[in-house]
C-alpha cells in the first residue's frame, strides 16, 4: 500500500517538487533514484484473516485486512517481510485508476475447517470484480493467491490489472533492497534485507514485461498512477532495481489478447535465506498450486477432526478461535503469540525493525492460549508451548520468565509480572510435566523469595499488591508443591503450601479495601502498591489516564481468584466487588449486551477523536471480561449463554474477536461493540471464547487447576449454614479466623433461653468496638455473621442480652486471635474446660521438621504437657488435646527434633477457653 504516511499534500507537494525533474530525466536508468524514498509504518491492527499452514515444514503466516494482504510472516512469527500487498486496477486508456483496498469487499472461510479464506473485491463503479483465494503451500515457504479477475463491463482487455508489492523485510521497511531477475522463464521481483529474502512471481506473464523497482512515496507504483496533482493513470517507470530505502514493486498482468469477461492467475510470494532459495520456493510453488490447495485443506481437516467437539456444541467459531491459536504457534521455536500484528499499525514506524507488537509471546497470554488448546483437546500444541516456556523463554540460572520475549526467547520488555512466573508452572502440572521439574522448582523458590508484589501486574503498567497476580502465584506455588511430591522432595512441597497459604489468607488483607469510594465500600482494587488498600495512596494511570485515590480504581481481575481455585464464586469480598465494578465500569450496548473496560480511566484506546492511540487515549471495551464473567456465572451455578451470544456480537464478519470494541462514548462514525482498531484477531480473546462455550457445554468453569480448588474449597466463607459441635457453649469455625472473611459465631451458654442476644465485639483489645444482633437456631444456638476487620490480630467479644445480662466469660471475655503469620495455630473446636480440641499448627517450623511437640498448659502455663504431633497433607502439624476443668486460658510452644522453638518471640500462644 502506498504509504499511508505519505498521502498527506504536504509530502505530495515535496515529491513533486523535489522529484520531478530528476524522475523525468531517468526514466530508462535502470536504478530507480530519489532513495530511501518515505518513512514506513506498518499495516492497520484490525486484521480479518490470517492463516497458515498446520505443519512445522512451512514457515510462512499471512494476515489481511481492507480486502488485501497486509504483514507476512517468515521464518518465525515475529519476523515481518511485507508491509501489504494489493491489486490495482485501471481503464485501458488511462482515465482512472482503483486502489484495490479503498474498494468494497467480502471475506469468507471457503472452509470452515480450515484457514483458507476467499476475498472478494468490487469497485464502487461496479466495473470489475477480483476474487482471491489466499493460503500458503504446505511443503514450500509460500503464500499462494489464486485470482480470479472479471470485467463487469466490457471484457478484460478494457482494463489494466497491476500487482503492488511494498516488502518490509527483515521486520522493517528501511534499508530494504529490491529488483528483477529471470529466472526459468519467468520474471520475478525479488525483494531482500541480510538473510531474509522474497520472491514474487505470477503464472501469466507481465504484460510487456512491465515491472518496476522504485522508493515509496518517490517514484513507487502508486505515485506512478495516482501520485501527483494531474495524475496519468499510467504505467510509467520501470526500474530495475532500487537499493536502501523503503523500496515498492509493481507489475502489470498480461490478461490476454481475447475478449473474455474473466481470466484466472496465481500470484505467489516465496521466501528464502538467500536469492536462490526465494527463487526455487516461489516456481516450485507455482508448478504445485493445485495439490498445495488440497494439502493445505487436509492438513486442517485432520487437525480440526481430532478436536473435542464439546458434545457437539462447537460451532464453527469455536473451530475458527482453536484453528487461530494453533496457527499462532511459532514453528521453530514452539512459542504462541499474542497476535498476527501490531496495534494501530499504520501509526506505528516500521523503520527500525525493533517494535515487537503483539507478534511477540507474553508467558500469561501463552499460558491462556495453551490453556485453551487444552480445552478443545489440543495437548500437543500445548505440550511444544510449555516446552518454549521452560527450556527457551526462562532465565535458566533463577528461573525468571521476562515480561514478553521474542520466539528466540530474548526478552523484548523485562519487566517482572509475577503471574507469568506462576502460570507456566500451573500449565507443567496441567500437562503431567513431571520432567520439566527440576526447572519448575526455580521458578517456585523464585516466586517464594521474591512476591506476592509485582513490578507490573496484568495490565503491564502498575507494581504493587494485584489480587489477579496473587492468585497466580497461589495456584503455581500449589501446582508446584504437587509436582514436588510427586518427585520426593518434601521439604520443598512444604514451603510452598505453607506460603501459598499465607498468601492465600492476607489477599484480602492486601488488596481488599474497607474504605472505599462505592457502594459500602468494600471491594477489591485494582491494585495497591504498599498492602494497605486503605491508605488511599494515589495511583498513577498509565497512558494519560492520570492519578487517583487507589480506592477510585477498579478492575475485574480479582475473578482469577476464583478462575485459580483460590476462592469460591460465593465469597462475599468477591460478590461485593462485582456489584462495584458493575456499577463503575460496566456498559450494555444495546442489541449486543454488557461489556466492561479494563479499569475506570484506562488510557490504552483511541483517542476521544477516533484516531489511532499513540501513547495515551481512551480506554475502550475488551470481550475477554464478557468470557470471563459468563465463565464466572457458570461457576455460580448460573447460565452463560447471553454472554457467548455477546461475544459473537462483537466478532467481526469473519467470526474473529478483537482486543477492544467501541463503547457508548464512541465518536462519530463509530458503532458501539464493534471492533476498534486495536488488535483483531486478539488471541486471548479468541481463547476465552472457547473457555466459555466449553464451560457451558460441561456445566462448570474449565481450566481451574484441581488441586489448588480442592485446597481452598472449604477455607472460603461457606454459601450456607455451618453446624456447631454439639456441648460447646463458644463455637466458630477456626479455620475462617482470618483477616477479611466472614466469622460466624455461635453461643449457647448461661443467656441461651433469653428472647433477644447481642454479640458485642471489637478488635486488638477491644477497638472498634460493634454490636451485631444473633438469631435464634433451631438447635438451641445463637449465631451472628461478623466480618474480621483487615488489619485485625485478635477479636474480643461477649454476649448481651440488650439490658441488664452479660456473659464475658466470668470476666475474662473472649479472646480470638486471628489467623497471619504472627499467629500460625488453628483451634478447632473453640477452646473449653472440659473439652477435647484440636491443635493446627503452619509455623515457621513447619516446613522444615521432622517431628514437632506441642508444649502446652493451662491458665497460665499451670499443667505443662508434651504432646507430639502428626504431620498433614498440606504441611500443617496436628495433635488433640483435653482441656482440664479449670482452665479459663490455654498456653502453648513448638519445638522439632532440632529443639528449636517456635514461643512467638517468647510472647507464647496464648487463648482464652470458655468455662
Amino acid at each position: 500500500m502506498p504509504r499511508r504516511l505519505v498521502r498527506v499534500m504536504v509530502m505530495l507537494i515535496l515529491t513533486i517538487t523535489l522529484f520531478t525533474p530528476a524522475l523525468a530525466s531517468s526514466m530508462t536508468a535502470e536504478t530507480a533514484p530519489g532513495g530511501p524514498g518515505a518513512n514506513s509504518v506498518w499495516s492497520p491492527g484490525d486484521k480479518e484473516w490470517m492463516g497458515s499452514s498446520v505443519n512445522t515444514q512451512s514457515k510462512v503466516w499471512f494476515t489481511g485486512t481492507d480486502g488485501i494482504i497486509t504483514e507476512v510472516f517468515y521464518p518465525t512469527l515475529d519476523t515481518a517481510n511485507v508491509q501489504d500487498l494489493q491489486f490495482m486496477v485501471g481503464d485501458a486508456d488511462h482515465t482512472w485508476v482503483d486502489e484495490e483496498k479503498s474498494q468494497t469487499h467480502t471475506v469468507k472461510q471457503v472452509d470452515p475447517k480450515a484457514l483458507m479464506w476467499e476475498v472478494t473485491s468490487e469497485d464502487r463503479d461496479q466495473r470489475w470484480r477480483l476474487t482471491k483465494k489466499i493460503f500458503t503451500d504446505p511443503t514450500q515457504h509460500t503464500l499462494i493467491q489464486r485470482v480470479t479477475f472479471q470485467a463487469l463491463a466490457g471484457n478484460v482487455n478494457d482494463y489494466n490489472l497491476y500487482v503492488l508489492h511494498n516488502p518490509s523485510m527483515n521486520n522493517s521497511g528501511a534499508n530494504n533492497h529490491a529488483k528483477t531477475i529471470a529466472h526459468q522463464n519467468r520474471t520475478m521481483l525479488v525483494a531482500s534485507k541480510q538473510d531474509k529474502v522474497s520472491a514474487l512471481g505470477l503464472s501469466l506473464p507481465w504484460k510487456n514485461n512491465q515491472v518496476s523497482n522504485a522508493f515509496v512515496g518517490v517514484n513507487d507504483g502508486w505515485q506512478d498512477l495516482l501520485g501527483g496533482q494531474n495524475p496519468d493513470y499510467e504505467m510509467t517507470y520501470t526500474y530495475d532495481a532500487a537499493y536502501n530505502g523503503n523500496v515498492a514493486q509493481m507489475g502489470m498482468v498480461d490478461m490476454g489478447n481475447g475478449n473474455e469477461t474473466s481470466v484466472s492467475f496465481d500470484l505467489v510470494l516465496g521466501f528464502g535465506a538467500n536469492e536462490n532459495e526465494a527463487l526455487q520456493a516461489t516456481t516450485a510453488s507455482l508448478n504445485q498450486v493445485s495439490a498445495a490447495e488440497t494439502n493445505y485443506i487436509t492438513e486442517w481437516h485432520t487437525y480440526t477432526n481430532d478436536l473435542d467437539s464439546q458434545g457437539g456444541a462447537a460451532d464453527d467459531q469455536y473451530y475458527l478461535a482453536t484453528m487461530l491459536l494453533k496457527a499462532s504457534q511459532d514453528k521453530t521455536y514452539g512459542g504462541i503469540v499474542a497476535g498476527l500484528g501490531n496495534p494501530w499499525g499504520d501509526s506505528v514506524s516500521a523503520d527500525e525493525g525493533k517494535h515487537g507488537g503483539y507478534h511477540l509471546v507474553w508467558a500469561r497470554d501463552l499460558y491462556k492460549f495453551a490453556n485453551s488448546l487444552i480445552v478443545a483437546g489440543d495437548t500437543q500444541t500445548a505440550n511444544r508451548a510449555v516446552d518454549f516456556l521452560f527450556h527457551t523463554q526462562m532465565d535458566q540460572q533463577t528461573g525468571r520468565f521476562p515480561q514478553n520475549s521474542w520466539n528466540d526467547g530474548t526478552p523484548y520488555w523485562n519487566a517482572t509480572q509475577m503471574d507469568e512466573q506462576g502460570m507456566p508452572i500451573i500449565l507443567a502440572w496441567k500437562l503431567k510435566r513431571q520432567d520439566l521439574w527440576p526447572k519448575v522448582q526455580k521458578t517456585a523458590d523464585y516466586i517464594v523469595n521474591t512476591g506476592p508484589w509485582t513490578q507490573q501486574e496484568r495490565w503491564e503498567e502498575n507494581a504493587g499488591f494485584s489480587p489477579a497476580t496473587i492468585a497466580a502465584q497461589i495456584a503455581g506455588l500449589v501446582c508446584a508443591a504437587d509436582m514436588a511430591k510427586q518427585n520426593g522432595d518434601l521439604n520443598r512441597a512444604n514451603t510452598y503450601l505453607s506460603k501459598a497459604d499465607e498468601w492465600q489468607a492476607k489477599v484480602n488483607e492486601w488488596t481488599f479495601t474497607t474504605s472505599g469510594v462505592y457502594g459500602d465500600g468494600q471491594y477489591y482494587l485494582r491494585i495497591d502498591e504498599n498492602g494497605n488498600p486503605n491508605d488511599g495512596q494515589t495511583i498513577h494511570i498509565a497512558n494519560g489516564g492520570g492519578s487517583y485515590d487507589e480506592r477510585a480504581i477498579v478492575d475485574m481481575s480479582f475473578l482469577e481468584l476464583v478462575r485459580m481455585g483460590v476462592k469460591k464464586p460465593t465469597d462475599p469480598h468477591i460478590t461485593k466487588s462485582l456489584a462495584v465494578v458493575d456499577a463503575v465500569i460496566k456498559q450494555s450496548i444495546p442489541g449486543k449486551g454488557d461489556a466492561w473496560f479494563r479499569y475506570n480511566h484506562d488510557g490504552y484506546g483511541e483517542k476521544a477523536d477516533g484516531s489511532n492511540y499513540t501513547g495515551a487515549g481512551v480506554g475502550r471495551l475488551w470481550p475477554i471480561f464478557t468470557a470471563e464473567r459468563g465463565i464466572y456465572e457458570i461457576a455460580n451455578g448460573n447460565s452463560g449463554d447471553a454472554y457467548l451470544a455477546t461475544l459473537k456480537k462483537f466478532s467481526s464478519s469473519t467470526g474473529t474477536l478483537p482486543e477492544q470494541v467501541w463503547d457508548l462514548n464512541a465518536p462519530s462514525g463509530k458503532t458501539p461493540g464493534t471492533p476498534t482498531g486495536s488488535m483483531q484477531a486478539l488471541n486471548w480473546s479468541m481463547g476465552e471464547y472457547i473457555n466459555l462455550l466449553a464451560s457451558i457445554h460441561q456445566g462448570k468453569p474449565v481450566g481451574i487447576p484441581s488441586v489448588v480448588q480442592e485446597r481452598y474449597e472449604s477455607n472460603d466463607p461457606p454459601p450456607h449454614d455451618t453446624t456447631p459441635h454439639s456441648g460447646y457453649q463458644v463455637d466458630y469455625d477456626s479455620k475462617l479466623l482470618k483477616r477479611g472473611q466472614e466469622l460466624k459465631v455461635y453461643y449457647k451458654g448461661a443467656l441461651q433461653n433469653e428472647s433477644n442476644l447481642i454479640l458485642h465485639w471489637g478488635n486488638n483489645e477491644w477497638h472498634d468496638v460493634t454490636q451485631t444482633s444473633m438469631r435464634k437456631r433451631s438447635d438451641g444456638f445463637w449465631e451472628a455473621t461478623i466480618q474480621i476487620p483487615t488489619d485485625a490480630n485478635q477479636l474480643n467479644f461477649v454476649f448481651w442480652n440488650g439490658n441488664q445480662s452479660w456473659d464475658n466469660n466470668k470476666g475474662r471475655d473472649w479472646y480470638l486471635p486471628v489467623y497471619t503469620d504472627q499467629n500460625p495455630v488453628l483451634i478447632n473446636p473453640a477452646p473449653q474446660a472440659n473439652k477435647t480440641t484440636t491443635i493446627t499448627y503452619r509455623g515457621e517450623l513447619s516446613p522444615s521438621s521432622r517431628s514437632i511437640t506441642l508444649h502446652w498448659g493451662v491458665s497460665g502455663w499451670q499443667q505443662t504437657q508434651n504432646t507430639s504431633m502428626t504431620p498433614n497433607r498440606d504441611g500443617s502439624w496436628s495433635a488433640t488435646i483435653t482441656l482440664p476443668s479449670n482452665s479459663y486460658s490455654i498456653n502453648m510452644a513448638f519445638k522439632n527434633q532440632s529443639n528449636q522453638w517456635d514461643n512467638r518471640n517468647r510472647l507464647d500462644y496464648s487463648y482464652t477457653v470458655t468455662q
